[in-house]
């Protein structure tokens, strides 16, 4: 039979794909290393399911603690759900005491409320890239969303009477218009003012990068850089108002990072051989 020289270099061209092909699947096969089995060992190329994890939160105008549980949707997604309470101070606080009584505890001078917001909200990850080593870090995009309930608490002081000396102290919720430095003595415990606590409800959202860096695959840590943005139904004040005006929004830096795992539906002791 005639075969043209096109033709058989197109014949050529075919076996040397099939082949190699086939010896790239029968070493796979040899090696029995596909997926995640290359990273963390053989048999632990599973499908995950499910995922939970605590973190702490430092952002530009405080600190606070929350909790995530999802689910993956699908191998490159996951959602779910967050709840998380952090306190959040005002830009212009600044810490001063009583300079004749050193033993006195600091208090912001103007500072009328303690400011903390409790959110809950919707959460979505999308892993944007892979680990290829166990020294590796997953980078995922996060989005969340929801409600936001903003709790304020009054500050109260320790007042001196008559004056410098005081012969007493009154704790008393502090008011601008009356209480002036020279008459303050120092902060009063925390727990006053828990039974007037202010709520403002709102809405927030915060975007931002993720990154996972454990070398463990059913076991979780953390870093997301991002923003947050807080918009309350009235305007929070802090500071009073009559040194800052007091803003219904409050946008900050966020640097979170948390700890947990990861795990598939079924038990990671079922799903292994």
């Amino acid at each position: 039979m005639f075969v043209s020289n096109s033709s058989l270099k197109a014949l050529l061209l075919i076996a040397l794909v099939t082949g190699g092909w086939g010896a790239a699947f029968a070493q796979s096969e040899e090696e029995g290393l596909t997926g995640y089995d290359a990273v963390y060992g053989e048999g632990l190329d599973l499908v995950l399911t499910d995922a939970a994890r605590f973190h702490v939160t430092a952002h530009s105008q405080g600190a606070g603690l929350g909790f995530f549980r999802g689910k993956f949707d699908g191998a490159f997604a996951l959602k779910g759900w967050q709840a998380e309470l952090v306190f959040v101070r005002h830009p212009k606080e600044e810490k001063t005491r009583n300079p004749v009584y050193e033993e006195s505890l600091p208090y912001v001078y103007g500072k009328v409320n303690a400011h903390h917001a409790l959110r809950l909200e919707r959460v979505r990850h999308e892993i944007l890239t892979e680990k290829y080593r166990k020294s590796g870090v997953t980078i995922m995009r996060y989005r969340h969303w929801g409600a936001v309930l903003g709790i304020s608490k009054p500050m109260y002081l320790e007042i001196g009477y008559p004056e410098i000396p005081y012969t007493s102290l009154q704790v008393e919720r502090y008011d601008p218009e009356v209480h002036f430095s020279d008459r303050i003595y120092g902060r009063a415990p925390w727990v006053n003012g828990l039974e007037d606590l202010v709520l403002n409800p709102g809405l927030g959202w915060g975007e931002g990068m993720s990154f996972e860096f454990n070398d463990s695959r059913t076991t979780t840590r953390t870093l997301d850089v991002g923003l947050h943005l807080d918009a309350y139904v009235r305007p929070v004040e802090i500071v009073a108002s009559e040194f800052v005006p007091p803003s219904r929004f409050h946008l900050t830096f966020v640097l979170r990072y948390a700890w947990g795992a990861q795990w598939s539906a079924k038990g990671l002791s079922e799903a292994l051989p």
